[in-house]
């Protein structure tokens, strides 16, 4: 195993909030800008296995390797040679949200895919966590003032 990317952030969001979307996996593109879309071929739970694709990429099959409801997420992306797993963790401690992305790669050709695609997958896991824990936060703030934003609470009528 070679791990590429490790991101941390901590949010006042709960941390079932940040799981919920990271299962929505068709939602991801929302806010993980490099990813053009996740699907799933199946009902998703452990084992779902479905087709992903980044922005300007080529489509790959991947499937959900891990979900623990108001705690983690992970899938695996099948890569020619290697395998790509990126695990998320939302763990809520002293009134906060302790948030953690971590990707790693496995298989023959692991440490080529790290050495060409590490630095990426990293920049990528951060921006995504922030802007994910961004979306949150505003919707947090946007119910507790009564507010949705428009495009939230059009999904929700």
């Amino acid at each position: 195993m070679i791990e590429i990317a490790d991101a941390t952030r901590t949010s006042p969001v709960a941390a079932g909030r940040f799981v919920a979307r990271w299962a929505d996996l068709a939602t991801h593109p929302e806010w993980a800008v490099g990813m053009e879309f996740l699907r799933l071929d199946e009902p998703f739970a452990v084992g779902a296995r479905g087709v992903l694709k980044v922005r300007g990429g080529h489509e790959a099959p991947f499937v959900v390797t891990e979900y623990e409801p108001g705690r983690s997420y992970a899938d695996t992306t099948i890569l020619d040679g290697a395998e790509l797993t990126v695990h998320h963790e939302a763990i809520e401690r002293d009134g906060a949200t302790a948030l953690r992305l971590r990707a790693w790669l496995t298989g023959p050709r692991a440490a080529e895919f790290a050495e060409e695609m590490g630095d990426d997958v990293q920049a990528s896991l951060d921006r995504d966590l922030a802007a994910l824990a961004s979306l949150l936060e505003a919707d947090v703030a946007g119910e507790a003032s009564g507010r949705l934003r428009p495009q939230r609470a059009a999904r929700r009528a």
